[in-house]
């Protein structure tokens, strides 16, 4: 059987205040023609399907098109919870389209009730099992009296009782089926970010890699942006995000993986990158460096650092002008420190305050007319 695991997608989410809606729709285009092309059986998607518990409609709209354009290519699907996702919201939808071989799985269940699915082929003449386990809070398993004590054991806690679920699922796995794991879990010892710090338990809540499951074809995993092959008993990936979601990312290839398994054999990972959605980049210079870079940057997502000698009103537009794509907008000068006394800022007023941070933050006094706007805001917000 032939699997497509994706994960990650955080759809509804915006960059700086700016939608990414039309980046999401060709992004999900994109997978759905891998899906179809690679002719695989079950796509898998590893949680955090939308960025928020209450997820904008057209964010829904998105999510619920790409899952309604599988079934008359007779593709299953097996979508599973992340922390991002609202678990009883995205559970509603389990048993109107659970006939439609779309398995939504939002909270850990024992096997006989949900925790393994059994998915089905295109031709219904092979089943897989995957044994799935969305996202596991914190709270549910670190109990109130653990939290008084010293603060690793929390954290021990929880990898524990996660390899425990994980083991319980796992264990009736025959042999003769092809057996998969998809879960929303932090593995210590992973990559995050833009560059290559790993993520260690201690710091966050997850497991060890040597606690997944041994003797499984494919364990996909969500949680962690980077693409990733993870060093576990069993062959064991984080897909990454859909699109490159926040700075973070940026110079990260995103991508789909192929999963083909049969029983008795291991199973054939390929990895298949996206194109969709615009890249994420960060660049310097003064107003005149940047005002040549408009054909090298193209579409892309930028975060401008703006070399200048000091403040200057309306830096922010002058380089939206020349950058369209520039999200953030930073300007690098150098600030000279301004001490406060702390003692001494119980007795300004607000004016005096405000103007105390714009010089701390920008080295000048704000000009006559920020101040007016400031008072002006003051007494709309306390009605003086």
């Amino acid at each position: 059987m032939r699997f497509l695991h994706t994960a990650d997608w955080h759809v509804g989410k915006s960059l700086r205040g700016r939608s990414r809606m039309d980046e999401y729709a060709s992004a999900l285009d994109e997978v759905f023609q891998i899906a179809v092309e690679g002719r695989v059986d079950a796509v898998l998607v590893a949680g955090d399907v939308f960025d928020s518990v209450a997820p904008p409609p057209e964010a829904e709209r998105l999510v619920y098109d790409f899952l309604a354009r599988l079934v008359p290519e007779r593709i299953a699907c097996v979508l599973i919870a992340g922390n991002h996702d609202h678990p009883r919201r995205l559970g509603a939808l389990s048993r109107l389209v659970e006939g439609l071989r779309i398995f939504v799985r939002s909270e850990a269940k024992p096997s006989g009730q949900g925790g393994v699915v059994n998915v089905p082929s295109r031709d219904g003449g092979q089943a897989a099992q995957v044994a799935v386990l969305p996202f596991v809070p914190e709270r549910k398993v670190v109990d109130a009296c653990q939290l008084l004590g010293p603060e690793q054991p929390w954290y021990d806690e929880y990898a524990r009782r996660l390899e425990q679920i994980l083991g319980v699922l796992a264990a009736g796995f025959s042999k003769d089926a092809v057996n998969l794991v998809l879960a929303h879990v932090l593995i210590s010892g992973a990559r995050v970010g833009t560059g290559e710090r790993p993520l260690h338990l201690g710091e966050a809540y997850g497991v060890r890699a040597g606690q997944l499951p041994s003797g499984v074809h494919y364990i996909g995993l969500g949680h962690l942006h980077r693409p990733q092959e993870v060093a576990a008993p069993s062959r064991t990936f984080y897909s990454g995000s859909l699109i490159e979601l926040d700075f973070g990312e940026r110079e990260q290839d995103k991508r789909v993986l192929l999963v083909d398994a049969a029983p008795g054999r291991e199973a054939s990972v390929v990895s298949v990158p996206l194109h969709a959605g615009r890249r994420l980049r960060e660049v310097e210079g003064t107003l005149a460096e940047l005002r040549g870079l408009g054909a090298e940057v193209g579409g892309d997502h930028l975060r401008v650092r703006v070399k200048v000698d000091g403040p200057l009103p309306g830096l922010a537009e002058q380089v939206r002008e020349a950058l369209p794509g520039a999200v953030d907008v930073v300007p690098v000068y150098e600030r000279l420190p301004q001490p406060v006394a702390v003692g001494r800022l119980r007795h300004l007023g607000p004016a005096e305050l405000f103007a105390g941070f714009h010089r701390q933050r920008h080295g000048v006094d704000p000009s006559p007319a920020m101040m007016e706007l400031f008072r002006h805001a003051h007494d709309e917000a306390t009605g003086t």
